[in-house]
This record gives C-alpha cells, structure tokens and sequence, in this order.
C-alpha cells in the first residue's frame, strides 16, 4: 500500500518485528524483549518501545502490568468472530456505500486500482516470494475493505474497523494459503467493486457475504490445523 508520508526509524522497526512474526521468528505467546529486540534491529530502546505501542494498539502484541509484552495467540474461533463483525458492518451500509462511489470519481479510481494491483501482486506470488510481497498483497487486501468503511461516511465505523484489526490473521499463515485462494479472494474484491460500480445492492450484498464466507473458511480452517500440528 503506497503511504505518501516520510518513514522514520519507528516504521522501519515496526515492519521488522511484523516481517519477523510473519516469518515465525517471534512466535505466538512469545514474551518480548525489548533489549534483544534492541540489539537485533540496531536501535535504541525509544524507537522500539514506540513500535511496540503500536502493535499493541493493533492488538497483535498483548502486555499486562507488571508481567511485559507477549505476541498474542491467534484462536480461529476469535478470527470467526471478527469475520462475523466486519460481515456485518459491511452490510449496514450497503446503499451509503453504492451512493459515495456513483458520485465520487476519485474514490471511484481508488478502488479500481486497488484491485488492479492487487491481482498484478498475488499472480507474481510463487512459493519462494520474500515476506514483503507477502505483507504487500494483504496491505492492498486491507486497503479495499477500509475503502468500503470509509465509503459508509461513518467516521466511528472507520475507527471500529481499525479497532478490531480484521487482518490480524495475516501475521500468521505467511505461505499456507494457496496462490489459487489468493487470486480468488481477488477476484471477489473484483465482483464486489463491479456490483457497487452497477449500483446492484442486491449482487453488492451476495457478493460482501461469498468473500466473507470463503475468507472465514479458509483461515479458520488453517489455524485450525496449526494447533493439531
């Protein structure tokens, strides 16, 4: 996802901790170390405290008063849930959202280069694809759904969406979805702008509840099989 503003040493480390949760270096329940964590990065103990903060606040790193930080335990059935809330929430505003794109040409563009970019992404995806084209691909996948919220004009649904963090998931199944559930799950970005672009509410709702359905099957089912193995 392009970002216009300056990156600074915060953002550097916060996307070094996430690529290192992606990639299995720090695991769920893991207690953190800032000081390791310190030495790794080659930064002072500020910055890294500041990234931290703000895993917290995506609640993908837990801390508990006087016990420190852990990285948090991801459970397909609390995924479930959060998959049942964003359903519903994209259901609600259904009509404001067919209504912002029929009159707002630029967010009309957004959306279809979102998934222009992101098809482009997930069919260069192949088995040896580094974590940045990985991080890359659910970056555009979580821009299109915020697209959505921010087009229901609902300042506090925006906020909801970011408060329950619906893409948590993807710190965790770096490689264990299928390329072909990628493009697919694009696809139905693809079916879900075209019914908002027809004006069709009835095609926008099937279309919002298929995604849905298909994207809570899929990982549920493989943090499902994470805890057998």
């Amino acid at each position: 996802m392009t970002k216009n503003t300056k990156t600074t040493l915060v953002d550097i480390i916060y996307d070094n901790i996430r690529k290192d949760i992606t990639q299995g270096i720090l695991i769920p329940g893991q207690k953190i170390n800032i000081k390791e964590l310190s030495e790794r990065y080659g930064a002072s103990l500020t910055p890294i405290k500041l990234a931290l903060n703000r895993l917290i606040s995506e609640k993908i790193i837990e801390n508990y008063p006087r016990q420190g930080m852990k990285l948090k335990s991801v459970e397909a059935e609390e995924i479930a849930e959060i998959f049942d809330l964003r359903l519903m929430l994209d259901l609600c505003f259904t009509k404001e959202i067919i209504t912002t794109v029929s009159y707002n040409e630029m967010m009309k563009e957004e959306f279809k280069r979102n998934v222009e970019e992101h098809m482009q992404s997930v069919s260069s995806l192949t088995s040896d694809s580094p974590v940045d084209v990985y991080l890359q691909n659910y970056d555009y996948d979580y821009k299109f759904h915020e697209l959505l919220m921010k087009c229901s004009g609902n300042k506090k649904i925006v906020d909801v969406f970011h408060y329950i963090n619906p893409f948590l998931y993807s710190n965790f199944i770096f490689r264990k979805q299928s390329k072909d559930r990628d493009i697919a799950g694009v696809k139905e970005h693809e079916a879900i702008l075209n019914s908002i672009l027809t004006e069709d509410e009835e095609s926008l709702r099937e279309a919002l509840r298929v995604h849905n359905r298909n994207s809570k099957r899929t990982i549920g089912l493989i943090l499902k099989v994470d805890k057998i193995l």
